[in-house]
């Protein structure tokens, strides 16, 4: 009888342990191959080849192995808003391994009026704290962390009527203006606005563009920007979880209305936030 019921405990222990492998996530699975302008190429990579990034070359784009424990190697590559190529290539020690198709995609016109004119041609006393931040903006969008194990999939930060999506071409009282690099997610003022994914806050301020900003490291070269908030709830240098409260909706900044600016950048390109978002 003893010997029956090591039996049956050996089995239980054997299926939990299968259960649990077939659970673990998949890291270089995610996002999903999105090879268009403002997308990101998943690429992965024959795993019988030891590859290194230093024999790695990817034409004018930067690129990063996703080589984490229990996943399939994969090459990550992001795709600036402005790329024009039909393809992109992938080179090993010279040798072409594979060459992408690039979707086109087309984006609409957005036109909207300021009457602000401060915000339309900012009088020179402020030319110098915009060249300040812009700085500030760019060294953060540019920082990278090692980190292990760090999940890329990503909760909406806030519920709400997507009123401007990624890569509209904008004018501005009829002036042409930069692409939109972000997500507009429209609310109603004070709504609670959610870390989206595990991080460490690394730049919090209050920006003439962007407003009341927040911006979060996640790790692995991904970072996401949070702007026009009427309140920051966090602080320089706290860590936040996914669906920690990180602010508040508003209209700080160069806005039309309260609503939520989202950015995601990987590897310092700003990319379309919905390809995080799984569900």
């Amino acid at each position: 009888m003893r010997i029956k019921y090591l039996y049956l405990l050996i089995i239980l222990i054997t299926s939990c342990t299968s259960l649990s492998k077939s659970k673990s996530p998949s890291y270089c699975s995610f996002p999903e191959n999105s090879p268009y302008p403002g997308g990101l190429i998943n690429y992965s990579l024959n795993t019988e080849r030891k590859y290194l990034e230093k024999n790695l070359r990817v034409k004018d784009l930067e690129f990063s192995i996703c080589k984490e424990l229990g996943s399939p190697k994969s090459l990550l590559i992001p795709i600036p808003l402005t790329f024009e190529e039909d393809r992109v290539s992938i080179f090993f020690s010279d040798q072409l391994i594979s060459s992408i198709d690039i979707e086109s995609r087309d984006y609409r016109e957005s036109r909207i009026t300021i009457s602000n004119q401060d915000f339309v041609s900012p009088p020179n006393a402020m030319l110098e704290r915009i060249k300040e931040e812009y700085s500030q903006s760019i060294s953060a969008k540019n920082v990278f962390n090692l980190k292990k194990n760090t999940s890329k999939e990503m909760i909406i930060p806030l519920e709400g009527i997507m009123s401007s999506e990624y890569g509209v071409k904008r004018f501005i009282n009829e002036q042409p203006r930069n692409r939109h690099i972000g997500l507009d997610i429209a609310a109603a003022e004070g709504r609670p606005i959610f870390a989206p994914l595990n991080g460490k806050v690394i730049l919090a301020g209050n920006f003439f563009y962007k407003g009341n900003v927040i911006f979060i490291d996640h790790g692995n070269g991904l970072v996401s920007s949070y702007s026009h908030l009427s309140k920051k709830l966090v602080d320089l240098n706290q860590i936040v979880t996914a669906g920690d409260n990180i602010g508040l909706v508003g209209s700080t900044g160069r806005v039309t209305g309260p609503h939520l600016h989202w950015e995601v950048y990987f590897l310092g390109i700003p990319i379309n936030p919905e390809i995080f978002i799984k569900n």
